[in-house]
């Protein structure tokens, strides 16, 4: 059996012919659509670990890894809602990092956090794809705030669409 279903982008109809094996997978693509996740990338483990928990109490999925080399292998794995992500580690940085995720079509909204506040920093990150800049140290509070304003974005733009 086969189920055709319509999708709509940016004003665009496209059809998509599905079969009985890939609508029963739909069900596990629209849960992960709906989850928030969130990939932490940090090389300061006491950071990841509070904004793990933190978050996950705060009801998202949490993955965390501490490096952009690990990061990238990530994303290419799974989708997230959110990437946060500090600029300054070693191996892969956080800038080199955005310029990486440049050439990947992402719907994560990156937010850097980190104790480097110059302003060539921030620019470079925005520059660079980055949504928003939180300084270290920060409270969840911070956090919970910016990714609540994503949140809200997004259904937003799902309702007007």
């Amino acid at each position: 059996m086969a189920v055709l279903t319509f999708f709509v982008f940016t004003g665009t109809l496209v059809a998509n012919v599905i079969t009985r094996n890939e609508c029963l997978l739909s069900d596990k693509g629209l849960e992960e659509m709906m989850t928030k996740r969130v990939l932490i990338v940090d090389d300061e483990e006491g950071y990841r670990k509070v904004l793990s928990n933190s978050l996950t109490d705060l009801g998202y999925e949490t993955k965390a890894v501490n490096n952009g080399f690990e990061a990238l292998e990530e994303i290419k794995r799974r989708r997230y809602s959110f990437i946060l992500l500090d600029v300054k580690m070693s191996g892969m940085d956080g800038i080199e990092l955005l310029e990486q995720l440049q050439g990947i079509r992402l719907n994560s909204h990156i937010v850097i956090i980190t104790a480097y506040t110059g302003d060539e920093v921030v620019k470079e990150a925005i520059k660079k794809g980055a949504k928003k800049v939180i300084t270290k140290p920060f409270s969840i509070d911070d956090i919970e705030v910016c990714l609540n304003e994503f949140s809200g974005f997004e259904e937003n733009n799902l309702h007007n669409s």
